[in-house]
């Protein structure tokens, strides 16, 4: 009799604790009796009818934040993109979070991907690497009515990066690199073309200022030229002159001039024989009388 009596008691305190369920103040607890949802259990203390309700599942009204990890994407210039967002959620209706969809937090994720896959590939490469607001925005909008039937509420979605592909961001730094030396050689070209321009230049100035040195020069040949000559002929003119006054001047002029002109050969190193006429004599004879008279 004691045995049925302790095992009784051993089956009724089982059973208490097996009623009795404390809820915490995030948590909601989804309750199904006899395989059919029956109740949401709230924070605080809960009874279930053992054997008869079951615990389903248990959710949390925290926020949630949910990393999608790298989605590859095709861009609209065919370039391979990768894109990385967190997703802040908040379940704001435990039924239908558990009913509405098997897994809410996967399916979530990969609603998200879609959503970021499909935007991303109606842009092209450089619009997808300018475009985060844009990007943000097309999948908060495409996704939230989605998630509402689940009873998930959709708190924000951040683009955390998006970067294109290894092999695209190889790519493009040769090709960065390939406009560089592109760059540089032009700049090399345009130096020495600039170079040869100013080389020209200057050759141009001094073959100017070398032709107007030998111009002026010119100009002063000619005048000392025409000097020489209006010099020449006043001093032929006063000669002329002086001939009308006193003729007997002519002869002995002309003696003086021949005698210095054969001192000055005479006197010349270059000089070895000075040949005289034969008639010298008689030639400054003649002078010395036309003077004389």
């Amino acid at each position: 009799m004691n045995i049925v009596l302790i095992a009784i008691f051993v089956v009724v305190v089982i059973a208490i604790l097996l009623s009795v369920r404390i809820v915490s103040q995030t948590d909601s607890v989804i309750v199904e009796r006899i395989g059919k949802y029956h109740r949401t259990m709230r924070s605080g203390l809960n009874f279930l009818i053992p054997l008869v309700d079951r615990v389903v599942d248990t959710t949390s009204s925290k926020d949630m934040i949910l990393s999608l990890g790298k989605v590859d994407c095709i861009s609209l210039d065919n370039a391979v993109v990768m894109a990385d967002a967190l997703i802040v959620i908040k379940v704001a209706d435990s039924q239908k979070a558990i009913y509405g969809v098997e897994d809410y937090r996967l399916s979530t994720a990969m609603l998200a991907a879609a959503a970021l896959r499909s935007k991303l590939g109606s842009l092209t490469l450089d619009e997808a690497l300018t475009s985060r607001d844009q990007i943000k925005a097309t999948v908060q909008e495409n996704i939230r009515s989605e998630l509402e039937d689940w009873g998930i509420l959709l708190r924000n979605v951040e683009i955390q990066e998006i970067t294109p592909s290894p092999s695209m961001t190889q790519s493009m730094e040769e090709q960065a690199a390939a406009e560089r030396a592109r760059k540089a050689a032009v700049t090399r070209a345009e130096g020495d073309k600039t170079a040869v321009n100013l080389q020209a230049e200057a050759k141009r100035y001094a073959t100017i200022q070398e032709a107007e040195g030998r111009l002026e020069a010119a100009k002063q040949d000619a005048l000392a030229q025409v000097e020489l000559a209006q010099a020449t002929a006043k001093a032929v003119e006063m000669v002329g002159e002086a001939l009308k006054a006193s003729p007997e001047a002519g002869p002995y002029l002309l003696g003086e001039k021949f005698v210095e002109n054969y001192t000055r050969l005479a006197e010349s190193g270059n000089t070895k024989i000075v040949a005289l006429p034969s008639d010298i004599m008689s030639v400054l004879s003649g002078f010395m009388k036309q003077s004389g008279k």
